[in-house]
């Protein structure tokens, strides 16, 4: 039996590629709803452009599967080329992107340095860089598509799970706070920024810290604002049915916060959006929402397993960020590891070994 913790995207996309290769007895639990945590609370943008080569090879290997299971799925995922937009407003701002566009054409992912004046709708005569091949998506098109189609052929529990049970150094299954046993010879953890409590009742380093991020939705006008603009930390773009959604780092919050949203931070992003965009004046916030980043020491993602963990417990976590957009070939990656022990490469890249072994990879562009 294969019990997965967590039903957001990656636990969900887990479940998705097992069901693919035949695998009967899977088990999702989830604490509260299906995409409760950061798989319902993103801004849903992919992106080929990290800091990092680890992190841009496994993004051109992710974002083309991610836009063919546009393909796939029942929900169509809607995937929308756009760009990324850099504004560089100081003079060490454009020496980092000349460094960057160096390493990222060396990898196939270059971009270009364009005034921001040939984007006309912003407020601002200056040096940008854009990064043509990213885009957005619909990312509940994908985390529904991955529900609907295991709903049938594994069970969901809706609980939290309280502790993992281990026996003999092998997983034996896990404890919810209901007080029920679900029994298990291999455990995946896929909880999110959660995921790393469930790391340290088995003692082990918990390498997972939860950063609150605010995020905020204007009412629909005319679409004109393609790509995602980033403005060192502030960042929007706009949706095909015209609200422009995106959010601004005032400050870090640590910690399992509650969900909920600034006034301030709120007043901050009208104000920065109204001062950088032409013909937003009057423009109202309809909503705004929170939800956690599931921080790692080097902004990078765990998969896999440890060394000395016990036999049987996976987990795939820690994103950074950037997890929605790679859920589905993670998912993949996973199923072929738990199912086949089939390793790929990344897995040992990703692997939360890593750390102990100071071979971190430090990814440092982080949205």
């Amino acid at each position: 039996m294969i019990v997965i913790i967590g039903a957001g995207a990656h636990g969900l996309s887990i479940a998705y590629h097992l069901k693919k290769k035949g695998v009967k007895d899977v088990t999702l639990i989830e604490m509260k709803r299906i995409g409760y945590g950061s798989s319902s609370r993103n801004l849903a943008r992919f992106r080929y452009h990290f800091y990092s080569k680890e992190n841009v090879e496994y993004a051109k290997r992710a974002i083309p599967y991610l836009i063919s299971q546009a393909e796939e799925l029942f929900l169509n995922p809607v995937i929308n080329i756009t760009g990324y937009l850099w504004i560089l407003r100081d003079e060490k701002l454009v020496e980092t992107f000349e460094k960057l566009d160096s390493f990222w054409k060396g990898l196939g992912v270059g971009g270009k340095f364009i005034n921001c004046k040939e984007f006309d709708f912003l407020n601002y005569n200056g040096e940008c860089y854009l990064a043509p091949q990213n885009g957005s998506f619909h990312h509940d098109y994908i985390l529904y598509s991955y529900y609907i189609e295991i709903m049938k052929d594994y069970k969901i529990i809706y609980d939290e799970v309280t502790e993992i049970l281990v026996g003999s150094g092998k997983v034996k299954g896990v404890r919810t706070s209901s007080g029920k046993t679900i029994e298990g010879d291999k455990i995946v953890i896929t909880a999110g920024a959660w995921s790393g409590k469930l790391l340290e009742k088995l003692k082990l380093p918990n390498y997972i810290e939860p950063e609150r991020i605010e995020a905020f939705i204007t009412e629909p006008i005319k679409y004109f604002i393609k790509p995602l603009i980033i403005d060192k930390d502030f960042y929007f773009s706009q949706t095909l049915k015209g609200e422009i959604i995106g959010g601004i780092e005032t400050k870090i919050e640590k910690g399992f916060l509650p969900f909920t949203n600034s006034f301030y931070e709120m007043i901050e992003f009208a104000t920065r959006l109204k001062s950088l965009v032409k013909r937003v004046e009057g423009i109202g916030i309809l909503r705004g929402w929170s939800g956690y980043y599931e921080m790692t020491p080097d902004h990078s993602h765990i998969m896999g397993y440890g060394e000395d963990w016990p036999e049987g417990l996976y987990i795939d976590a820690g994103y950074s960020g950037h997890g929605m957009m790679f859920a589905p070939y993670s998912g993949k990656l996973m199923a072929d590891l738990i199912a086949d022990e089939r390793k790929d490469p990344a897995i040992i890249t990703f692997s939360p070994d890593r750390f102990s072994k100071n071979k971190l990879i430090n990814e440092m562009l982080v949205i």
